[in-house]
């Protein structure tokens, strides 16, 4: 938006500097607006650039959010993969210690038997505690 000189000021200066050098004097004065009007301009691109590169180094972009939501859903498969890991290792465990109770009711049956066979009084005392005191 250029800046003009009143006419009546031009007349003034034409009056007393003469045409020409009234002329000039406009021209300088609209060399230094013109100036300072591009320094404007460059002034506030570089502010508007200074103040972008800050709100980047403070906000989230829309790069960190996707970035983000991406690595969320990453995690999201690490722990389901290592829950399904886990489930698997104790669904193992459970049957190793199925077996382990199978083998112990095994030895707990064989030790009675034996405990039986070879002594005939271990026979009533095993019926004392299975049924109480009878007698």
């Amino acid at each position: 938006m250029p800046l003009t000189i009143p006419v009546e000021l031009y007349e003034k200066l034409a009056e007393k500097l003469g045409k020409e050098t009234a002329l000039e004097v406009v021209k300088v004065f609209e060399e230094t607006q013109k100036q300072l009007e591009d320094k404007v301009v460059e002034e506030t691109k570089k502010r508007k650039i200074e103040l972008r590169d800050e709100l980047r180094k403070e906000l989230a972009t829309k790069e960190d959010i996707l970035l983000t939501r991406q690595e969320i859903e990453l995690v999201r498969q690490e722990i389901e993969t290592v829950r399904q890991e886990l489930k698997g290792e104790i669904e193992t465990l459970r049957q190793e210690v199925k077996g382990e109770i199978k083998v112990l009711k095994m030895w707990i049956i064989v030790l009675g038997i034996l405990m039986v066979a070879l002594n005939q009084n271990s026979l009533e005392l095993i019926l004392r505690i299975i049924f109480g005191n009878i007698r």
